[in-house]
């Protein structure tokens, strides 16, 4: 057996071939761009997915779960694509996730919207924020600023019936609004 090589035959990397690998003189080994890959690589990639059965789970089995990971793990974008194709969106249900900021609630909308449905912003996957609401009766994953889930359980539905899961995102960032709605 050669340096590198572990059980069964099958090379091990190791520090030296990782050097040879982003060598670009001569190499005809392609390097992987995370962003080219298709968006179910792409999914299966992030740290979150390792935990999809225990999330379903826990969502599944307590009323109440703190979810924390590091930034771009996947936490915004990921648990409501899995609530939603593990049924938490039928009969007329609906996921929502509020996000501190109205830039945040509408790209993660779009980005969730490319990758569930392949259909236009505001069918499958919408977002409502202050003076701008892309959903429509067959939204089923909305994202929302804290300040609209706050208004709508105020003005329209104060149980929130309509939703069968409600995630706080960036809770740690207290304010008025996200204070109200945790209470």
């Amino acid at each position: 057996m050669y340096r590198g090589q572990g059980v069964g035959g099958f090379k091990r990397p190791s520090f030296f071939d990782s050097q040879s690998l982003n060598d670009d003189r001569g190499s005809n080994v392609p390097q992987f761009n995370f962003s080219r890959s298709p968006r179910a690589m792409q999914r299966q990639m992030l740290p979150i997915s390792k935990h999809r059965s225990q999330l379903l789970y826990a969502i599944e089995n307590f009323s109440v779960i703190v979810v924390v990971g590091e930034t771009g793990s996947g936490k915004s974008t990921q648990i409501l694509q899995y609530l939603y194709e593990n049924g938490w969106c039928d009969e007329q249900f609906r996921v929502c996730c509020t996000q501190p900021r109205r830039i945040a609630a509408q790209t993660l909308a779009q980005r969730v919207s490319q990758e569930v449905a392949f259909d236009s912003l505001g069918e499958t996957v919408g977002y409502s924020v202050r003076f701008d609401d892309r959903t429509s009766e067959n939204t089923r994953i909305k994202y929302m600023t804290d300040g609209m889930l706050l208004r709508e359980c105020s003005l329209f539905d104060p149980l929130l019936t309509k939703y069968s899961v409600i995630m706080v995102d960036e809770a740690h960032e207290l304010n008025y609004n996200t204070e109200t709605l945790l209470g």
